[in-house]
C-alpha cells in the first residue's frame, strides 16, 4: 500500500501532504486489479481449440476482446470497492484497498469506472456487435453481483461462474467460429470450483468475523461447501473428458493426441484443492498461478500437451 494511504479509512496522508501524481497513478492502477486480468485469458480458448492460433487476423481479434474485457472487468472491480468499502475496512487485507484506505475518493473512482466501461463497450462493439453484447451482458451480471448476488447464497457463486462462461463464449464470438457446448459445461463447473474454494477459504481466514466482511458466508457450512467443492471439481475433470472426447469425433482434423491434456486438468484440480485446503491460497485464486511452482510446470505442460495434439499431430 502506498505510504499515502492512511490506516483509519480517512482520505489523506499521515503528514498532510499532497498525494503525488507518481502515488495517485499507482492506486488507480491498483483499483483496476491488473493481476486479475489472467482470468480473461479464457478468451484464448476458442482461438486455441478452433486450431486458429498463428491465423493473424484471428489472433489479432482475440487480443483486442481480451484487451476490452481487461477494460470491462477492471471497470467492475473499482464499482465494487465503490459499494464494499465500508465492510472492506474491516478486512485485514482488504481494508488496503485504494478507496478503503482513502487514497483514492469515491469521485475518482466513480469516473474511472465510467471511462472504463465506456472505453470497454466502444472496442467490443467495434470487434462486433455479438462480442460487444457478451460484454454487456458480462458488465450486467457482475454489477448485479456487486449490488445485490453477492449476499445470496448460492446464487453469489452462480453469477461468478456465469462471468467466466460469457468470456468463453465471447472469446468463439470474438473470432467468429462455434463454441462446443462440452466447453461451456467445463467452464461453469470449473468456475463453481473455484468460487466455492474461495469461499471455504475465506471462512477459514476470516473465522468468527466472516459474516461481518462478507454476509453471505452466514449462510454456508463447512460442510456444505465441501460437498458442493468436491462435486464442481469432479463435473469440471468429467467434462471436460467429454469434451476431449466430443471433439475425436470430429471429423474435419485430428484430436487423437489431445487426451495427453487430460492428467494435466486433473493434476491441476487436484493440486488447487490441497492448496486451498492446506496452503491459505484460496482467497486470492491468481497467487497459485503466481506463487505455486508444481501449478506453474503444471499449466506449462497443458500448454505443451495442447499445442502437440492440436497443431503438430
Amino acid at each position: 500500500m502506498s505510504d499515502l494511504a492512511p490506516r483509519n479509512g480517512v482520505s489523506g496522508t499521515a503528514s498532510g501532504a499532497e498525494a503525488s501524481p507518481v502515488s495517485t497513478t499507482g492506486a488507480l492502477l491498483r483499483l483496476m486489479r491488473p493481476t486479475q486480468w489472467m482470468k480473461n485469458l479464457l478468451l484464448f480458448a476458442a482461438l486455441v481449440f478452433a486450431k486458429k492460433l498463428f491465423a493473424p487476423d484471428a489472433l489479432a481479434l482475440a487480443i483486442l476482446g481480451f484487451a476490452g474485457f481487461c477494460l470491462a472487468s477492471s471497470s467492475v472491480y473499482v464499482v465494487n470497492d465503490l459499494l464494499d468499502a465500508e465492510r472492506d475496512r474491516l478486512h485485514p487485507e482488504k481494508r488496503h484497498r485504494p478507496i478503503a484506505a482513502g487514497v483514492v475518493t469515491p469521485g475518482v473512482a466513480t469516473a474511472l469506472a465510467i471511462a472504463l466501461t465506456t472505453a470497454a463497450l466502444a472496442l467490443s462493439f467495434w470487434i462486433g456487435p455479438r462480442f460487444g453484447t457478451a460484454v454487456s451482458i458480462y458488465l450486467g451480471l457482475t454489477h448485479f453481483y456487486s449490488a445485490v448476488g453477492k449476499g445470496i447464497v448460492i446464487l453469489d457463486v452462480m453469477l461468478i461462474a456465469s462471468g467466466f462462461v460469457v468470456r468463453a463464449v465471447a472469446g468463439a464470438l470474438a473470432i467468429d467460429v462455434p463454441s462446443s457446448d462440452w466447453f461451456i459445461v467445463c467452464t461453469l463447473f470449473l468456475a463453481l470450483f473455484l468460487a466455492l474454494s474461495k469461499r471455504k477459504a475465506e471462512m477459514a481466514a476470516l473465522n468468527e468475523g466472516a459474516a461481518r466482511v462478507r454476509p453471505v458466508l452466514e449462510s454456508y457450512t463447512k460442510s456444505s461447501l465441501d460437498a458442493f467443492t468436491a462435486t464442481s471439481m469432479a463435473a469440471a475433470l468429467i467434462s471436460y473428458a467429454l469434451y476431449v472426447l466430443d471433439l475425436q469425433k470430429q471429423p474435419e482434423a485430428d484430436f487423437s493426441l489431445l487426451w495427453l491434456t487430460v492428467p494435466f486438468v486433473l493434476f491441476a484440480l487436484f493440486r488447487y484443492h490441497l492448496l486451498v485446503e492446506t496452503g491459505g491460497y484460496g482467497e486470492k485464486p491468481e497467487e497459485v498461478a503466481f506463487l505455486d511452482r508444481p501449478f506453474q510446470v503444471c499449466v506449462l505442460g497443458f500448454a505443451v500437451a495442447a499445442i502437440v495434439a492440436l497443431y503438430l499431430s
